[in-house]
């Protein structure tokens, strides 16, 4: 009795050890598992701020686009050199202040500034600036601007008169009134015996050349002994302005006592061709506004004077109007850049174009 229970106890440790180590084996099989599982949570625990971070950098980077005001310019002469130093300003007051300035160069053709502002309002902008060329090709152009719904400013030349009223703000100098400055200087060149003029203009059709001329005929006209030879455009070019005034030399020879060239990029056409000639100093030459060959010329004595049109405060007000109507804000209908008479008494630290 006492053996068989000794071999039942045996037996019944043996079955013993036997469950202990089955139960141990399947311990140690679980673990590896839960140890894989605990590791590809943890992973998943590290690639989740991971990616969030991802997307935080891509969102603020999209913010950070999108935070920018989108103002679209075409201008119809953006290769003009007044126009040059004018976007130059422009650009400078965009990057101050968060502005994405899209720039586009209307090529003197009404149709293709058309498309582009079509091309811009659908890819999305908050504000144009229209700079125009001729006032008859205007209209078609101001009436899809004012149907489009985006704030927008006429700058440097007026458009058609019959859809001027649909304008918000003209940014733009009162070419008239600087055409009567060119007048006034030339009346005092000329003196009471008068002479003959010839004239060098701009773009044939613009408000700048017709107010201009308008302005300087207007004054001239006081004196009855004043006669007009010629009066050609040369479309702001300087190269083109050469030309034009060698041929007056070649047809009129010393018949001219006085040039009157629009603005500053031609006057330094006429200025090479009169040089060539000889003539320069020798014939009064007239302006009406501030590029730096006519500034150096009245600072050395060989121009008397010509009108301010300030290319950095015109492209600067423009800016600053355009803000003002895409933030809700009044606004002229005509934003005036100031001018006056220049003299060698008042052009320090004037720049030109």
């Amino acid at each position: 009795m006492r053996k068989r229970t000794s071999s039942t106890v045996k037996k019944m440790i043996s079955m013993i050890l036997a469950v202990l180590m089955i139960a141990g084996l399947m311990g140690c099989g679980a673990s590896p598992a839960t140890q894989q599982n605990a590791e590809e949570a943890s992973t998943q625990e590290t690639a989740e701020p991971a990616e969030s971070s991802a997307v935080e950098e891509s969102t603020a980077g999209s913010e950070e686009t999108s935070g920018q005001t989108k103002i679209f310019f075409t201008n119809a002469i953006l290769t003009a050199p007044y126009c040059a130093l004018q976007l130059d300003a422009m650009q400078q007051y965009a990057t101050a202040n968060n502005i994405d300035l899209q720039v586009a160069d209307g090529k003197e053709d009404a149709q293709t500034q058309l498309d582009q502002i079509k091309n811009a309002v659908t890819q999305g902008v908050d504000g144009i600036i229209y700079f125009p060329g001729d006032e008859a090709s205007t209209i078609p152009v101001v009436r899809y601007l004012d149907e489009s719904g985006v704030p927008f400013i006429v700058l440097n030349s007026k458009v058609d008169e019959s859809v001027r009223d649909l304008v918000p703000s003209y940014v733009g100098s009162d070419y008239e009134e600087m055409g009567k400055m060119a007048g006034e200087l030339a009346l005092d060149a000329l003196g009471d015996e008068g002479g003959n003029i010839v004239i060098i203009n701009g773009l044939s059709g613009t408000e700048v050349a017709n107010s201009t001329t308008k302005g300087f005929m207007d004054v001239i006209g006081t004196n009855s002994n004043i006669e007009i030879l010629a009066d050609q455009p040369a479309d702001w070019d300087t190269a083109k302005a050469m030309t034009i005034m060698e041929d007056y030399i070649t047809t009129f020879g010393d018949k001219i006592d006085l040039v009157f060239a629009v603005d500053s990029g031609m006057t330094k056409g006429a200025a090479q061709a009169l040089e060539n000639a000889g003539l320069w100093g020798e014939i009064p030459v007239v302006c009406s506004d501030q590029g730096q060959f006519v500034l150096d010329a009245i600072a050395n004595g060989e121009m008397k004077g010509t009108a301010k049109q300030d290319a950095v405060d015109e492209g600067n007000l423009a800016m600053e109007t355009i803000m003002k109507l895409v933030n809700g804000e009044a606004v002229e209908t005509w934003e005036i850049v100031p001018t006056e008479m220049l003299t060698v008494d008042n052009i320090e630290g004037l720049k030109g174009y």
